[in-house]
C-alpha cells in the first residue's frame, strides 16, 4: 500500500515527456475496472507532456497555467484520450473502432492510430470539417465521416454503425476518467515541487469528462488516505452561453439536466468544437464532485469573448504562446482554451476569484501542428436528405462491411 501519492510516480519518466507514462500506476488505483500495462501505453505513447508556468498577476490574483497543448503530440489535451484508447485497443486486439468527436478526439486518435496501427471510422460535424489537418488524415485508417446533422443526430449514426458492423464504440467513460487522473497527478506534483497553493482549477468544458476524471482521481486519492479534503482546489466551469446545459443545471440547483437546459444556438458558437447539447450522467458525476470539494459553473458570452479575449492572447504571447489561427489568420484555430482564459479574467473581475488566490488556468489546446493550411476531404459526407437506416446501408457499402450479428452493446466493449 502507498503511504504518498508520490510513490505512485514513475520518476524515470519526465513530465514534458508523458504524463500518461509518468502517472501510469494510478490507473490501477482508480476502482475503474480497467486492465491496461505500461507496455501497452508505452507502444502506443507519441508524447503526451506538459509544463506549469506562472502566467500574470490580475487584479492580486496570480494565474498559472497548466500547459497541455504545447508539448502534446498533436496539440491537445485529448492526446490523453486517445494514448488510452490505443493501449486498451492494442490489449484487446481491436484493428478498428468508431468514435464521434467535435473534432479533436477524432484528429487526436487519428494520429495515434497510424502510429499503433489501429483503424477508425470518425464520425464529426460539418461545422468543424475546417480544424482538421489534412495532412494527419491521408494515411487513410482514419475514415472521415463528416455529417451535416444536429449533435444528436451525429452521435445516434456513430452508435448505430458501430453496432450495425460490430465495431467498438470508443472511447467508455472510464477511459476518459481514467486519462485525466493524469493531468490530476501533473498538478499535485508540479505545485508541490514549487512550493505553489491552488486555489481553483479553472477550464472550459463540453461534456466535462476532463474535470470530471481529475477530481475522480483526487476523491480516490482522499479514500486511500493520500490526500486530504482541504488539499483539493475548488473547480470553475466554463461554457459558452450558445450551448450551456451544466451551466443552467447548476444554477437551478439540479443534480440532472433537465429539458429546459438543453437550448443550444450553433450559429452563436464561439467554438463549434463544443457541440454536446446534454452530457447527463457526467454532469451529475461532476455535479456531485464540485457539491463536495466546491466550485462554481459560469456562462461565456460573446461580449466576455470580445472584452478579454485580446488581453488573454497578450498574456499568453508573453510567455512564448501564441496559439495556433485558422487558415488565412484571423481567428484562432481552437478556442477552447482561450475561452478559460476569458473566464478566468472574468471572474476575476466579478470577485469571484479573490486577491491573493491562485488559480490554475487549464489550457488545453490551441497550439495545433498545423502541417497544410487545407482541411482533408471527408470519405463521405452525410445530411438530413435520408433516414438513419439509409445511411447505415450506405455506409457499409462505401466502406465494405458486413452486418454483424446480432449481439448486445457489452459484447463490443473493452475492459
Amino acid at each position: 500500500m502507498s503511504q504518498s501519492w508520490d510513490d505512485l510516480v514513475d520518476h524515470n519518466i519526465p513530465a514534458e515527456q508523458s504524463i500518461i507514462l509518468r502517472y501510469h500506476k494510478i490507473f490501477e488505483r482508480l476502482r475503474l475496472q480497467l486492465q491496461i500495462g505500461p507496455a501497452e501505453l508505452a507502444a502506443c505513447s507519441m508524447g503526451e507532456g506538459v509544463r506549469l508556468l506562472r502566467l500574470a498577476e490580475h487584479r492580486g490574483v496570480e494565474i498559472l497555467v497548466c500547459d497541455e497543448s504545447s508539448l502534446m503530440a498533436t496539440g491537445t489535451f485529448k492526446d490523453l484520450d486517445a494514448c488510452v484508447i490505443a493501449a486498451m485497443a492494442r490489449r484487446a486486439g481491436l484493428e478498428r473502432v468508431v468514435l464521434s468527436s467535435g473534432g479533436n478526439l477524432g484528429y487526436s486518435l487519428s494520429a495515434y492510430g497510424r502510429h499503433s496501427g489501429m483503424h477508425s471510422f470518425f464520425f464529426h460535424p460539418k461545422s468543424t470539417l475546417y480544424k482538421l489537418d489534412a495532412a494527419n488524415f491521408t494515411w487513410g485508417g482514419c475514415r472521415l465521416i463528416c455529417a451535416d446533422l444536429p449533435e444528436r443526430q451525429v452521435k445516434s449514426l456513430a452508435q448505430r454503425f458501430a453496432e450495425a458492423y460490430g465495431i467498438a464504440l470508443v472511447p467508455d467513460i472510464r477511459w476518459r476518467l481514467a486519462a485525466s487522473a493524469a493531468r490530476a497527478m501533473f498538478i499535485l506534483e508540479a505545485t508541490a515541487s514549487e512550493s505553489l497553493r491552488v486555489d481553483c482549477i479553472a477550464q472550459t468544458m463540453c461534456a466535462g469528462y476532463g474535470p470530471a476524471g481529475i477530481y475522480h482521481c483526487f476523491s480516490e486519492l482522499a479514500r486511500e488516505g493520500l490526500l486530504r479534503r482541504k488539499e483539493v482546489p475548488r473547480f470553475l466551469g466554463f461554457q459558452q452561453e450558445a450551448n450551456a446545459p451544466m451551466v443552467r443545471a447548476w444554477r437551478d440547483g439540479e443534480r440532472e439536466i433537465r429539458a429546459r437546459h438543453i437550448d443550444p444556438d450553433p450559429d452563436r458558437y464561439l467554438e463549434p468544437g463544443l457541440y454536446n447539447t446534454n452530457p447527463e450522467r457526467n454532469y451529475t458525476r461532476l455535479h456531485d464532485l464540485m457539491s463536495y470539494y466546491g466550485g462554481d459553473l459560469e456562462i461565456i458570452t460573446q461580449a466576455d469573448y470580445e472584452l478579454y479575449s485580446g488581453p488573454v492572447q497578450e498574456l499568453l504571447a508573453g510567455r512564448g504562446i501564441e496559439l495556433t489561427r485558422a487558415p488565412g489568420g484571423r481567428e484562432v484555430l481552437e478556442k477552447t482554451a482561450l475561452l478559460t482564459g476569458v473566464g478566468i479574467l472574468k471572474a476575476i473581475d466579478q470577485g469571484r476569484l479573490h486577491r491573493e488566490e491562485q488559480v490554475l488556468y487549464m489550457l488545453t489546446g490551441g497550439l495545433r501542428r498545423v502541417a497544410s493550411a487545407a482541411p482533408p476531404t471527408p470519405d463521405l459526407e452525410l445530411d438530413g436528405s435520408r433516414s438513419e437506416d439509409e445511411w447505415l446501408a450506405i455506409l457499409g457499402e462505401r466502406f465494405g462491411l458486413r452486418a454483424a450479428p446480432p449481439q448486445r452493446r457489452a459484447d463490443l466493449m473493452v475492459t
